[in-house]
């Protein structure tokens, strides 16, 4: 295995989600492809090509909210993106992840949630001419804050925005738009 230090990983990414429900859960298909980003490493910065990405998770509702006691939710995934980058360089990421987030509804399709996720799973990263390096997430753990909002919509096709804000752990932002049918 090669050793290129810390590796810091920074992209963009669009994707498609189908979910189902099933009884109590509801699961969930997620497809779509990484748009840019880099690789930043001791040795400097290399750029991403356009990749591809996929997942399969489940969730659940465990409690709804009643008065001031908030609604309790846990969701578990399991995804893998891949593809290249300017310097001839090919990655492979794996990604199992459990979370839970907790809220209220506040009026009409709107809510405000906390998060919490643990997850884990090994990078790898191939550079030509060199040994492959293996890696991982720095930190397993989020920590953070997100709002939802259902828009009106008609019967057929009801559009919703959710943004999330993790400022404890893997540090990060999310901003996220669906239509449901």
């Amino acid at each position: 295995m090669g050793d290129y230090g810390r590796a810091t990983l920074d992209r963009a990414q669009v994707a498609a989600r189908y979910g189902r429900t099933f009884g109590d859960w509801v699961g969930r298909i997620v497809g779509g492809g990484v748009i840019g980003g880099s690789w930043r490493t001791k040795d400097g910065v290399v750029n991403l090509r356009p990749g591809w990405l996929g997942g399969v998770g489940l969730s659940r509702q465990w409690l709804a909210q009643q008065g001031w006691r908030p609604f309790l939710r846990n969701s578990y995934t399991l995804a893998a993106s891949g593809g290249g980058d300017t310097g001839g360089g090919s990655m492979l990421a794996l990604d199992l992840r459990a979370g839970l987030d907790s809220g209220w509804h506040i009026g009409a399709g709107f809510e405000v949630f906390g998060v919490g996720r643990v997850f884990g799973g090994p990078v790898w990263w191939w550079r030509p001419g060199q040994a492959a390096l293996l890696g991982g997430d720095a930190w397993h753990v989020q920590l953070g804050a997100g709002a939802a909002w259902s828009l009106p919509g008609s019967a057929v096709m009801r559009p919703s925005v959710v943004a999330e804000v993790i400022a404890l752990g893997e540090i990060g932002a999310s901003v996220g738009f669906s239509l449901a049918f």
